[in-house]
């Protein structure tokens, strides 16, 4: 997991792609993420289609390149963190509650997704998979 957290960090932005309600694919640029007690996390402002494709259907994909070739896949499941004293652990660790960030949010604004099932594979000269 945190191989793949540092080689998504090392890509900067990268593309997620949601479903809505009728089915239609939808991927947009995105770069929040974050690693914390073993978990791997995203996170994005709550009044945004976004959080409402991912609020309803979980099954989302990460996917990222660099110059090079060297590109990185994620398919996962979206688990929305709904527990008020995990929800507080994750927010106080996030850029979100940090005094100075220019993304500065409260609680209520933001909503954090655990990813789980994750089936993450990495393309250069060789393939890598990992799963967690």
């Amino acid at each position: 997991m945190q191989e793949v957290f540092e080689l998504l960090e090392n890509f900067g932005a990268y593309h997620i792609a949601t479903v809505d309600s009728e089915g239609k694919p939808h991927v947009r640029p995105f770069g929040s993420k974050m690693m914390l007690d073993g978990k791997f996390y995203i996170s994005c402002s709550v009044p945004k289609n976004v959080y409402d494709q991912l609020a309803a259907n979980g099954a989302t994909e990460i996917s990222a390149w660099r110059e090079g070739m060297e590109w990185l896949r994620i398919s996962a499941m979206a688990r929305e963190v709904t527990a008020e004293a995990e929800k507080q652990h994750v927010y106080a660790n996030s850029f979100y509650a940090a005094p100075d960030s220019r993304m500065k949010r409260s609680i209520d604004e933001v909503a954090f997704f655990e990813l789980t099932e994750v089936v993450a594979t990495y393309y250069a000269q060789e393939k890598k998979v990992f799963t967690w």
